[in-house]
């Protein structure tokens, strides 16, 4: 079987992102053992210093004025079985109907995997502390009081953007033989904001371990006292001023004064969680930088999620297969795929902190049952092992291949 598929950039085990990363661990392992060709297209070539994913058979570098006549050849001289077009750019998802149709003209089935949380557009967090900084520090003042203001008004304009985003979903849905998102809990959010009820043509498939390294029970009973989060830093997407601010009552309890806080990861509001931390007094609050999560999922005993949405974290499957249960905030599906409360984690209603809190601190007094959710964490998570991945992958492709 030949397989194409078009992301928005070209792929490089080197480089980040979701997509770029699951592309590049599913072209490989269906080169390797299931026999694929994988051909990839893209819009924009990855920096030079990126080497280009070596299992590739062949690239087409395709641009918004979509040239029919030279994607049907390339189509035809490989011979292409099926197209999968993954979440691209608002500017390139207009070629999705030109993609369906040269596609289907050439006999290939096209596949959208969409490889977010459906309605993501529409989600701000603008929190009146990253505000508040923003103007004291003239730091995108304007731009974080809109979000706030986005914030406290989304239940007048959710309606309306609803409206404006409909067209994204509905376009690749009417135009693709499947949409592939990444839970079961995203189908009738994808439905909603595609203005649908059907969900025939829908499939769920999640994202695979990419480690090989699992906890044992050794490597749990020896955990520190240690609460982590690994995540980028923006506010608008990850909240960790939230866990600041529950850290905050948490070091306020002499109970837990053995206990400690990293952050571990960069970016553009690193210096926001630095002034809240010390606004909060906080003490027992580490940012480590970017590293390399590994050595600090085998310490932590505890892992925190405040993000407004995700597609499907890594993050959260790498801390469950080290061994590392997890609390988090209910604001997107694909969470309840890969934690079960009260079995390998806990899920507390989104933005409610004083639930945060009280989950986090039922947690950390009791070591038997943390350690429990710990194993439990670890077996959990063997579900998404990349043979059982590729099995779901498969079985749609051949799906769609005795429908050709």
């Amino acid at each position: 079987m030949n397989l194409l598929t078009i992301n928005s950039f070209d792929c490089s085990a080197q480089a980040m992102g979701g997509v770029n990363q699951t592309t590049a661990t599913l072209s490989t392992f269906f080169t390797h053992q299931c026999g694929v060709n994988c051909y990839l297209g893209f819009f924009e070539n990855m920096p030079s210093e990126f080497e280009p994913l070596p299992v590739i058979k062949g690239r087409i570098l395709l641009n918004r004025h979509f040239d029919e006549q030279a994607f049907a050849e390339f189509l035809h001289t490989n011979k292409i079985d099926i197209v999968q077009v993954n979440f691209l750019k608002k500017h390139n998802l207009k070629t999705i109907p030109q993609i369906y149709k040269v596609a289907h003209q050439c006999g290939a089935k096209v596949i959208y995997a969409f490889h977010m949380c459906p309605g993501f557009q529409s989600l701000t967090y603008g929190s009146w502390e990253r505000m508040i900084y923003g103007w004291i520090y003239k730091d995108n003042a304007e731009a974080e009081t809109k979000k706030w203001i986005l914030t406290q008004t989304n239940c007048l304009w959710k309606g309306i953007a609803r409206s404006a985003l409909q067209s994204k979903y509905r376009i690749p849905y009417e135009q693709c033989d499947k949409i592939v998102v990444l839970s079961k809990y995203y189908f009738p959010t994808y439905l909603y904001y595609a203005g649908l009820k059907n969900s025939n043509k829908m499939e769920a498939i999640g994202n695979a371990l990419r480690f090989h390294e699992y906890a044992t029970d050794e490597d749990i009973s020896n955990k520190q006292k240690t609460v982590i989060v690994v995540a980028r830093f923006d506010e608008d997407t990850k909240r960790i001023s939230l866990a600041l601010k529950a850290w905050r009552q948490i070091e306020t309890d002499c109970c837990f004064n053995e206990w400690k806080l990293q952050l571990v990861g960069d970016g553009r509001d690193r210096n926001f969680y630095e002034y809240l931390a010390r606004r909060l007094n906080l003490q027992r609050v580490e940012f480590t930088g970017r590293q390399n999560p590994m050595e600090y999922y085998r310490k932590a005993s505890l892992f925190l999620m405040t993000s407004t949405a995700e597609g499907w974290p890594l993050v959260l499957m790498e801390a469950t297969q080290m061994g590392v249960p997890v609390v988090a905030m209910d604001s997107f599906g694909s969470l309840h795929d890969i934690v079960e409360d009260g079995v390998n984690g806990r899920i507390v209603p989104n933005n409610d902190i004083p639930a945060f809190i009280q989950a986090m601190k039922e947690m950390m007094r009791n070591d038997k049952e943390r350690q429990q959710m710990a194993r439990c964490a670890v077996e959990n998570c063997k579900q998404f092992e990349i043979q059982n991945i590729l099995k779901r992958w498969t079985q749609l492709f051949n799906e769609l291949m005795q429908d050709k």
